[in-house]
């Protein structure tokens, strides 16, 4: 199958950066952590069943650090997203990733929370104007930028670090060392899965624990448009507009595992694990934390379980009947940021999966004849075009008020999506790359816990659903 695909070009490994200024795409993917599972599906989860179910998100952060890391390792030794490169063993993988993240992030439900969300924190305005708004924003905030990668990352470094220290006022107002000391007994305290629990709900919990389903391989089209690793012969999605259009390659690069660039193969590699274990995976269990435990202590002494959004708006009325209008207002503005970064992420890395799959596959591989009509329209135009078409629809789709319904359908697809691909994943990393280049035993050793994981709870929630 690697016949209908270019063979990957040799070149240098490219000397890495300062560390620092390789960090960008684990506060990306840490935007869509802090959204939908952060904010109200766990803080649901744990004010009905306790806090020591949080051990299944847990481990399911855990589990999403190791396919980041491995998503990374093949971008950067390649330059090629791990949707053109999984199509190279299995053609008809290509219309099948491109067919999930259609039916998975089309759907406005972030969009329809915010809406709802600002109307609470100005008092004026109506759910929708408000959803409107922020798909606006984020437009605009898109089009302002030089490169589509760029503007995200730096917005998402103000708006990330923003949200974390209005949480941690949050926390500071409401929790005491008793409250965390008892959270710790009940997590350790392993007890399994709760009687009643569906396997769908915790399957879509445990995916938007992270990033989950098809985002977590964006990170591949991340990390090439930061330029890490071999990615750096690829080229960058330029903002046709306000920047200069730089050529983008279609093809893969390889490089010879000679001393000298596996000096650099380690350096790279550090840097993938600074970003993804210290950014992504430390700071996701700190959050994920802090907001579950506020949830249980406000929550359940009430009694009270709300469903969906108004987990967040029943405890922004409780932290406003005790610490007044700023708690309120701070709980809310807090809501917002987490929302507006998960929103506008998914629609990045949807609009980037679609781009990758239609461009390079309209000038390579087994379906270049279905799509020679988009042959000639640079990837640049094809991302812009895209992103506009993509926040239309979900402006369109708005009125029709399925957040939850199709956030959960979103949230079990990705789980079953992840089934299928961490297994390809494994393949193509420990066959496809250099023996040098490949995971070591403990790494494997994860993603095969992990493909397991996955392909268990995937097949409970497909056969509860059947039944």
């Amino acid at each position: 199958m690697d016949s209908n695909y270019e063979e990957r070009e040799l070149r240098e490994l490219p000397e890495p950066p300062h560390w620092s200024k390789a960090l960008g795409v684990g506060v990306v993917v840490m935007g869509l952590a802090v959204g939908t599972g952060e904010l109200i599906l766990w803080p649901n989860l744990v004010t009905r069943f306790g806090m020591g179910i949080l051990w299944a998100a847990f481990l399911g952060l855990t589990f999403q650090y190791f396919i980041n890391k491995e998503v990374a390792r093949h971008a950067l030794a390649t330059g090629e997203s791990f949707f053109t490169s999984s199509s190279r063993i299995f053609k008809w993988f290509a219309p099948l990733w491109l067919l999930s993240a259609i039916l998975m992030y089309i759907w406005p439900g972030w969009a329809g929370a915010m809406g709802t969300t600002l109307k609470e924190l100005f008092g004026f305005g109506t759910y929708l104007g408000w959803a409107w708004f922020s798909l606006g924003l984020v437009l605009l905030l898109t089009f302002s930028g030089k490169t589509a990668y760029g503007i995200l990352e730096k917005s998402l470094k103000i708006i990330v670090p923003t949200f974390f220290i209005l949480l941690l006022i949050n926390s500071f107002l409401n929790l005491s060392l008793n409250d965390f000391k008892q959270a710790f007994i009940d997590i350790s305290n392993f007890r399994g899965l709760p009687s009643g629990l569906s396997m769908s709900v915790l399957l879509g919990a445990i995916v938007f624990a992270g990033a989950g389903g098809l985002l977590n391989l964006c990170v591949s089209l991340w990390y090439r448009d930061k330029q890490i690793g071999m990615g750096k012969y690829v080229g960058r999605i330029i903002n046709p507009i306000t920047g200069k259009e730089e050529a983008v390659s279609f093809k893969g690069y390889k490089f010879d595992p000679n001393p000298d660039n596996m000096r650099k193969w380690k350096k790279w590699m550090r840097f993938v694990f600074i970003d993804q274990a210290v950014i992504f995976w430390l700071l996701g269990i700190v959050t994920l934390l802090l907001v579950s435990l506020n949830a249980y202590v406000v929550l359940k002494p009430l009694g009270a379980i709300p469903e969906g959004l108004q987990v967040a708006v029943a405890q922004a009325n409780i932290f406003g009947k005790n610490w007044g209008t700023f708690g309120y207002n701070t709980f809310l503005a807090m809501t917002f940021l987490m929302l507006f970064s998960v929103m506008w992420t998914v629609i990045d890395a949807f609009t980037r999966i679609v781009t990758d799959i239609l461009y390079v596959n309209s000038h390579v591989g087994p379906f270049k004849e279905r799509l020679k009509g988009i042959k000639n329209v640079s990837t640049h135009v094809l991302y812009y075009v895209l992103i506009s078409i993509i926040v239309g629809i979900s402006a369109l789709l708005l009125p029709y008020k399925q957040p939850l319904t199709l956030l959960n359908l979103s949230a079990v697809l990705g789980g079953i999506t992840m089934a299928i691909y961490i297994p390809v994943l494994i393949y193509l990393n420990n066959f496809k790359l250099d023996k040098l280049l490949r995971p070591n035993l403990f790494t494997n050793a994860v993603m095969v816990c992990a493909a397991v994981f996955y392909i268990y709870f995937a097949g409970s929630a497909i056969i509860e659903f059947l039944s």
